[in-house]
């Protein structure tokens, strides 16, 4: 028997013989598979490329079946309620946002964009955290995640003449996170996972679908000449370099091969990324031609809404203007039509619209989730998952580190995207914790034992 049967074998054991059964049967599985329709989805927005879809309200269809799965399954004592201390934080910035719409600038709004946008984003996450309860559900909804990148932004690069473009800028065919100005802080999000499963799964097909996701996106990154993008990718780079791929053979190929994709992309980059990057770093370029100029007067128009978040905060620090309400306010101040935008900054989003408590309610959430998935990537196991667990788990806190400094140049305060992360990091909890008591032989209390105890209580 060689090392992969025997690795094999043994797994097989452990499971039999140590996992709870609630765990061997797949718990709740119908709510996972929902999650998984449901994540593709909202990631790659099929009825952006295929308008005919857009009356069928997918996200809603699988949204409301994970809901209505995971309730019978509650019901039957297939699956039990799992207070995580990100719920808890998540469930309280909830209450502080319906507390503040009396205080709202426009109410209405306000209101609207707790039931259309936010509640929505909180029954995901309620979802993610009860059902990733397992490695295996974990790495299923980042190939949700990874596969819908894949297939957005090859066809945006294929089908080119059905994008949409702002002069030179390809916005690509996807209205969402994976087009425009967000796709860098997709891109960045999802690298550290490449990497970790790169690293962990052997197998020709994967790595062929993970490398051409890698440069999919990377070229379309060029297309969409996003300096704020390609630089959060740098960021993400350079983290999973020093988080993931370090005392790995495969992660050096990996950590080479993100490298290359990089500057493949950028030697082959047109005009337009080199003129809007070059303003980053010399401000003379302004005024060298019209792309640099309107680089910089993008530059100018986000420090304004900078400020002016600022000052939003200073005037309402308590409760905000409302969820959704510094367009209004902003727009209607300056009485100028191109004022009618957002924050750009999700931090002074959250400051301006929810008030202060708001942002340390936010601030907390993104600690607590860094914190405890730091505890278990320094932890040790004695189970045949416990190596992959372990990059999932310095993945997960290198693509959170990404998103916050992606979230300096984008306002996502409301959607999915961070609690996408924040679910996963709950997930890799609730695997090392079940894999702490169920471990045949436990590892020395010094390390994981005692590391793990600190997040659990956390």
């Amino acid at each position: 028997m060689n090392e992969a049967e025997s690795l094999s074998v043994n797994k097989a054991n452990w499971q039999q013989n140590f996992v709870p059964p609630q765990f061997r049967e797949q718990s709740a599985k119908l709510t996972v598979f929902f999650l998984w329709l449901f994540t593709f989805v909202v990631f790659a927005r099929p009825e952006d490329i295929f308008p005919p879809l857009a009356p069928l309200h997918l996200t809603l269809v699988f949204g409301v079946c994970a809901g209505l799965t995971y309730l019978g399954a509650l019901l039957l004592g297939h699956a039990r309620l799992l207070w995580s201390r990100e719920l808890q934080i998540v469930l309280l910035l909830t209450a502080w946002y319906i507390a503040g719409v009396p205080f709202a600038l426009w109410r209405r709004g306000s209101v609207q964009m707790l039931t259309d946008v936010w509640s929505k984003t909180l029954l995901i996450f309620f979802l993610l955290t009860q059902a990733l309860v397992t490695l295996e559900r974990i790495r299923k909804l980042l190939w949700a995640i990874i596969l819908s990148e894949l297939v957005v932004t090859s066809l945006s690069i294929l089908l080119s003449s059905r994008a949409i473009w702002v002069g030179d800028r390809m916005l690509g065919l996807n209205l969402g996170i994976l087009g425009w100005n967000f796709l860098g802080i997709a891109e960045a999000m999802t690298i550290p996972y490449v990497a970790a499963i790169f690293v962990a799964r052997r197998s020709v097909l994967k790595t062929s679908v993970l490398a051409a996701t890698l440069i999919s996106m990377t070229w379309m990154l060029v297309l969409t000449a996003s300096r704020s993008g390609f630089l959060d990718v740098v960021f993400s780079t350079a983290l999973t370099a020093l988080l993931v791929l370090r005392g790995s053979s495969r992660g050096r190929i990996i950590g080479v091969g993100i490298a290359l994709a990089l500057v493949v992309a950028i030697s082959l980059a047109p005009q337009v990324f080199w003129e809007r990057l070059g303003t980053v770093w010399d401000g003379s370029r302004a005024s060298a031609n019209d792309i640099a100029a309107s680089a910089r007067e993008s530059e100018e128009d986000r420090l304004t809404v900078l400020t002016r978040s600022l000052g939003y905060t200073l005037e309402h620090p308590v409760f905000g203007l409302g969820l959704g309400n510094f367009v209004v306010a902003n727009g209607t101040d300056l009485g100028q039509p191109q004022a009618w935008v957002g924050t750009h900054n999700t931090f002074t989003e959250i400051s301006s619209e929810g008030g202060v408590p708001a942002l340390f309610l936010f601030l907390g959430l993104l600690v607590t989730a860094l914190r405890n998935i730091k505890r278990i990537g320094k932890a040790s196991f004695n189970n045949p998952e416990g190596a992959e667990l372990n990059l999932m788990a310095r993945a997960t806190l290198a693509s959170l580190l990404s998103f916050a400094f992606g979230a300096l140049f984008a306002h996502l305060a409301y959607e999915y995207y961070l609690f996408y992360l924040v679910a996963i990091g709950v997930g890799v909890q609730q695997v090392a914790r079940t894999m702490q008591a169920i471990s045949p032989s436990p590892a020395p209390a010094g390390d994981f034992t005692s590391s793990l105890r600190r997040a659990a209580a956390n």
